[in-house]
């Protein structure tokens, strides 16, 4: 661990993580919910300043990628501007499952990955049980590393999500062999895009696509952007935006 620590060391310092892009100066912050022993390790909250339980809001709910390139707090960070313009709450939790660079014990990898569940249905519970949220207007997606997380709980619980979307993120084989296929999951909405120069990724995302499309998933689309690997709330809300039951009014 430590040979890969070293030499991971100079490109580390080189990219110091994915910059966040969008304005920070929303009428209200972000906050932080703290640490739920047995449900989940905290996340990250924005719920725009005309919040009234009078209608439903739509949630996303965000997934980080590999610490140090990313954080929870850099993906509210991300996504809170959008949400206060177009009307929606988005939630981040902190995740343990998203290693994308080091090589990972699969067994360890595994229990992180049932420990992510587990606070990624947490969090939806809570934030529900405090604000008035439309169920079918939940969006889980995940940026890189996140889409680990993503697909084994958003395939595992497509009830609980009304798409599921990775942002250039990664995949495992392994992980898709464990799900169980039905009618209903087949129907669930995924979409998957990346950019045209983010190289590495363009394989994990590949593989994704073709095993939506050998599966028989109905509403699957992709696609790639010009730039790299870089979070993109903007594009991901345009694909979301149609399936929303109840588009949020205009601010």
């Amino acid at each position: 661990m430590r040979v890969w620590l070293l030499a991971l060391a100079p490109l580390l310092g080189i990219l110091a993580g994915c910059p966040v892009t969008q304005p920070q100066d929303t009428p209200v912050p972000q906050k932080y919910v703290g640490a739920q022993a047995g449900r989940h390790d905290g996340y990250w909250l924005y719920v725009p300043n005309n919040y009234t339980p009078d209608r439903a809001w739509p949630l996303v709910i965000t997934l980080h990628g590999t610490y140090g390139w990313d954080s929870a707090e850099a993906q509210i960070r991300e996504w809170k501007a959008l949400a206060q313009e177009k009307g929606f709450i988005v939630a981040a939790p902190n995740m343990r499952s998203v290693q994308g660079i080091l090589p990972v014990d699969k067994v360890l990898w595994t229990k992180d990955l049932e420990s992510d569940d587990v606070a990624i249905l947490s969090v939806l519970d809570e934030v529900s049980a405090k604000y008035h949220l439309e169920p079918r207007a939940v969006m889980l997606t995940g940026f890189s590393a996140g889409g680990y997380p993503l697909f084994n709980t958003g395939l595992r619980h497509p009830e609980r999500f009304n798409m599921l979307l990775g942002m250039s993120c990664n995949s495992d084989d392994g992980l898709f062999d464990k799900i169980t296929l039905t009618p209903e999951l087949r129907k669930e909405p995924v979409v998957i895009f990346w950019g045209m120069d983010d190289p590495v990724i363009q394989d994990y995302c590949w593989k994704a696509v073709q095993y939506f499309s050998n599966h028989g998933f109905t509403n699957l689309k992709h696609k790639t952007f010009r730039g790299g690997h870089l979070r993109r709330p903007d594009i991901a809300y345009k694909y979301w935006l149609p399936t929303l039951p109840h588009p949020p009014p205009a601010p």
